[in-house]
């Protein structure tokens, strides 16, 4: 009988209905492959200060509580920096997941004290080739001790073809992201004002704290009749759109660490357009990366896919697909269970 690894799962991004978290995705997926689990999490999101800190005091006593038990053959903490205050003296076998900001944190003293357990971690998960190579440089660990899972990976349930007939003679661009700030939204905007004697539309959606200053933008560029804007959609709607676009573009100004929207068009057949930073440089193999910022150069890369043929349009979903592929949940999943098994083997 195969041996059942108890777990003890840290996350202060665990999901409520409202704000879901690929973490129960992955608590789900891995207690099929002979994990079980226990857990102290944060779910959902305050409504205040007051009320963030008290969720937090509330899920370091519980983590507190939790280790002492020393009932686990292994501790499993999603989003670094936020979750290993409580855990500065442990001696279990720890395994850290790395998404992205939570372990470059800003804040100079959460970094000297947080350092030390991620060093001393049996192993380190991280999304992306590129963001190996950051925590590498950065905290000095040996590469072996370093593993990449893709952020849960895509559901190809959910994230797949679906046959939705397009417009014909519209050229769609696609863009789906919170419109925050460093997501490339008015980058995007900049670009269609260059398209818009063009049969194009753009397909918008999202919603988040710049909504008010990109619509202002949409009217002074004059390109209301050739956006269809629609707010934030629940994660099991998105192919729907994705499905209506011929291409997605992904304009961010940041350092993802992955970028799984980018893979999750892809997995419905739809080519991607990124800027030339972080983890995007690693799945975009099609060679349709733009500097980052340059709206010109976007208008361009928009054009190129324009002028396409169907036969080649058709090539380029092929292969989307075929990225998206190396992506899927299961395999994701399976990968990574595999790995913490080989490490729990050898510590056990």
């Amino acid at each position: 009988m195969k041996k059942r690894f108890k777990v003890l799962l840290i996350s202060n991004m665990y999901p409520s209905k409202e704000y879901p978290s690929f973490v129960k995705n992955f608590e789900s997926q891995l207690s099929k492959e002979d994990f079980e689990f226990e857990k102290a999490l944060i779910s959902g999101k305050a409504n205040s200060k007051i009320a963030k800190i008290k969720k937090y005091l509330q899920f370091f006593k519980d983590v507190i509580r939790l280790v002492k038990k020393d009932d686990y053959d292994l501790i499993y903490v999603h989003y670094v920096s936020h979750s290993l205050l409580p855990l500065l003296f442990v001696r279990h076998l720890l395994i850290l997941n790395a998404h992205g900001s939570d372990v470059l944190v800003s804040t100079k003293l959460i970094q000297k004290l947080v350092t030390p357990i991620i060093k001393k971690a049996d192993l380190l998960v991280v999304p992306s080739e590129y963001f190996l190579k950051i925590v590498h440089k950065r905290f000095i660990i040996d590469k072996s001790k370093i593993f990449i899972s893709p952020s849960g990976g895509i559901d190809k349930k959910i994230f797949t073809p679906l046959g939705v007939k397009k417009q014909n003679d519209i050229f769609t661009v696609g863009f789906l992201s919170r419109i925050d700030k460093g997501k490339g939204w008015d980058i995007l905007l900049q670009s269609m004002s260059l398209l818009k004697d063009k049969k194009i539309r753009l397909l918008l959606v999202g919603s988040g704290s710049q909504e008010k200053q990109m619509l202002e933008m949409i009217e002074q560029l004059e390109l209301q009749n050739i956006i269809e804007l629609h707010c934030g959609q629940p994660h099991d709607k998105l192919p729907y759109f994705f499905n209506q676009m011929d291409i997605f573009v992904f304009p961010t100004t940041l350092n993802e660490s992955l970028g799984l929207v980018g893979l999750e068009a892809m997995a419905c057949g739809i080519p991607v357009v990124g800027s030339n930073i972080g983890g995007l440089t690693g799945y975009i193999n099609d060679g349709k990366l733009f500097e980052v910022t340059d709206s010109q150069g976007l208008a361009e890369e928009i054009k190129y896919f324009m002028n396409l043929d169907e036969s080649k349009m058709q090539m380029f979903s092929r292969n989307a697909l075929n990225t998206a592929s190396i992506y899927e949940a299961k395999k994701v999943t399976y990968e990574l269970s595999n790995k913490i098994i080989e490490i729990g083997k050898r510590k056990l």
